[in-house]
């Protein structure tokens, strides 16, 4: 598989639920600090890069199982683990598959913002992406498909997936400079810029 097939991967199945991993290691890990989670996290993309992606049927269930089996694998390594880890470590489940109905109108939002990135490709490079990422195609089918080469297809998927990462990155550059607001100890409105 090549990187940017596989980048586009990560980038459909993997990357958006991670805020939702983060969350669910704050709520169930509470001894982790917040760079124990980027460790962790940075681990697990690790582990994404050296397994065959193609093989798993969930993206969402193998993230979670990765996170789980990184923090036991930390247990085991430890010296000393406090009975409280061990507790938490066991009480992790993957969380049901179900999605609550803010996680349903969150993908609906997440995949509608992916159709507005992918349509302002070039004809090609959009079908070549929607075969494979909503109907489920290989670059083999795809090619067969569209009458044209596997390796022009690879290059339409990179190309669909390296402008899903930019406009990824520009959402995470907006998002950070956007001021928020708080309440200070006088109960007034202040900018935490």
């Amino acid at each position: 598989m090549s990187k940017s097939i596989l980048h586009l991967w990560v980038a459909t199945h993997i990357l958006p639920h991670e805020v939702e991993v983060r969350g669910w290691l704050r709520r169930h890990v509470r001894r982790l600090t917040p760079s124990d989670i980027d460790d962790l996290m940075q681990d697990a993309y690790a582990r994404l890069l050296v397994i065959d992606v193609q093989q798993i049927a969930n993206g969402r269930s193998y993230f979670f199982a990765v996170i789980r089996s990184l923090l036991l694998q930390q247990a085991r390594r430890a010296r000393i683990v406090p009975m409280e880890r061990l507790g938490e470590i066991d009480a992790l489940r993957i969380p049901s598959e179900e999605p609550g109905p803010d996680r349903r109108v969150s993908a609906q939002q997440e995949l509608e913002g992916l159709l507005r990135i992918v349509k302002a490709r070039p004809e090609q490079c959009r079908r070549a992406f929607e075969l494979q990422k909503f109907h489920g195609l290989s670059q083999r089918e795809i090619a067969r498909a569209m009458n044209i080469a596997e390796k022009t297809v690879e290059r339409h998927l990179g190309l669909a997936l390296s402008r899903v990462l930019e406009a990824l990155e520009e959402d995470d550059e907006d998002d950070m400079q956007q001021p928020t607001s708080g309440i200070n100890a006088h109960g007034s409105e202040q900018s935490t810029d």
